[in-house]
Formats: C-alpha cells, structure tokens, sequence
C-alpha cells in the first residue's frame, strides 16, 4: 500500500440523494436549469470492488515535484491564464496563472506547500497519475464518481459523511450561508492544508470542501437515471463519451448545500480555477 493511501474494500451502496434531501433541488435550478441542461441525483444501487485512495487531495509540494520531474506544461500555462478569485463570490480570468499560484492569482508561499493545487485541469491530473503510475511500477488513476461518492459516504446515507449537517468547524465551507438555516460558520476565502479537519470514518480528509476533485468519469445528465434502470450496477465509470468531466467534494467557496455528498458538478477537461483540484487513487 502506498503511503497515506488508505484501503477501501469494496461494497453495495445508494448511490444519489433521496428527493426530499435538503439542497437536492436548489442544485437542480442553481447549477443546472439555469444552465439549460438537466440533471439527476436519482438514486441508485451500485457496487465497487476494493480500492485504495488518497487520505488527502495532491498538494502544491506534491504537484512541484513532478512538473521538476517532467518539465510538464499545465494547460493554464500552455495557455497563459486561469480563472482567480475576485472576491465578494466572484472570480474572473487572470493571465499567467497557474499551478504556483493561489485563488486570488498571487505565488503562493513555502507556507502553502502542504495545501491542494489548484489551476489544474482534468488533463493536469491525468498526467500526474500516469507520471506516478510510470514512477513506481504501479496503478495510478483518478477515482470514478461512484467511488468517490462510495469512499465519501463511509457508509453514511446523510447529505454529510458528518451526519445531517456540515459546519465551518468540520470543513472549509462558506460559512455564510448554512446548510438548513443553521447558525452561520467562518468564510475562509482561501484553501487549508489538507489534513484540515477530522477525517470521515474511512481516514480520508476533506472529502467535503477545500477544493472540489476532478474523477475519471464524463459526465452524464441522466446517468444515473440509465443506472436505475439497468438495476444494481458493477464498477459504473461513467457514459463512453461526453463533452465534461465529473467534479465531485465542493470547496472552500461554496455553501455546504454545494458539498453535498451526492451533489454532482462537471466542466471542461481543459478548464481549471481556483477551486478545482484532485486526490487519487490506487489500483491493487
């Protein structure tokens, strides 16, 4: 087992979110129908065979070590910009930003080293799976929605691994809008290291907040619905084709309603900002 990886032996779970779930509809209109495209938490059975994943999101250390090992380009460089937090819930472009630098665009400090890159793509977190894969012999790769829901859940049925509520004590969230009209929590306005907080019941860490992680899978609107219907499913991984990759976990600048454990998010596999990042996991 790879150090601070963490052995997840496989299962059957409900995968999704009942319907009455506190943040399911407003997921519904805020992300999606605003949008103009659909969307489903729809419950469903699946199972996962055993896995093993990180205890914590990819660091900016971890990150500089194989852009040194590799000379690699991210797509933020290769294209000279990402997208940085503005502030007031904003964000905006900014040229020459990338990995080495934090949300709001500035060269994040020696002190932030043990904190999830951000400015990476889906294609960035690609390559640093098959970089470690090719380091040590072994399978790297980027978790499956499904079991990254699986391993978030630890299996909890509630909209949290933390129960019926997430607070700003057990995650970084933005505190100032509370998840059921629960009292308001603290607005980091940054990421925090990634052993923050208590781990769920698995080990793994930050699993809600800090930084939302990409997964292997492309998205798809209905899925889960095509998943329902074909009854419980093995080792989902997704639709065969799509035009946005899965994000999954929320992060540090979006309401606990957005950190959902079944709450589902996509965007380019070129597209990255300030508040995307990526755990791994590994393959036995």
């Amino acid at each position: 087992m790879p150090e601070d990886f963490v052995h997840i032996n496989g299962g059957e779970f409900t995968m999704g979110s009942p319907e009455g779930e506190v943040g399911r509809a407003e997921a519904q209109e805020l992300y999606y129908q605003n949008l103009g495209l659909d969307y489903s938490e729809t419950q469903h059975q699946v199972k996962v065979s055993d896995f093993a994943m990180s205890k914590y999101a990819v660091t900016v250390a971890e990150f500089r070590r194989f852009v040194e090992a590799t000379g690699y380009q991210t797509d933020a460089e290769q294209e000279g910009f990402s997208v940085v937090y503005l502030g007031n819930n904003e964000g905006g472009f900014q040229d020459g930003v990338n990995w080495r630098h934090g949300i709001r665009g500035l060269l994040r400090p020696s002190s932030e080293d043990n904190h999830p890159v951000v400015h990476v793509s889906w294609n960035d977190a690609v390559a640093y799976c098959e970089w470690m894969s090719k380091q040590t012999g072994k399978k790297f790769r980027l978790p499956t929605e499904a079991e990254r829901e699986y391993a978030c859940r630890a299996g909890t049925t509630t909209p949290f691994n933390t129960g019926e509520n997430l607070t700003t004590d057990q995650a970084n969230v933005d505190g100032n809008y509370p998840y059921n009209n629960n009292p308001k929590g603290v607005n980091r306005e940054n990421t925090v290291p990634v052993k923050s907080f208590a781990p769920n019941a698995l080990g793994l860490y930050n699993m809600h907040g800090n930084v939302a992680e990409w997964c292997s899978d492309w998205f798809g609107e209905r899925y889960y619905d095509e998943c329902k219907a074909s009854g419980t499913v093995t080792n989902p991984a997704g639709p065969s084709t799509g035009f946005d990759r899965v994000l999954s976990g929320g992060s540090w600048n979006r309401p606990a309603i957005f950190c959902r454990t079944a709450l589902r998010n996509s965007f380019a596999h070129d597209y990255r900002n300030a508040y995307i990042g990526f755990r791994l996991v590994f393959v036995p």
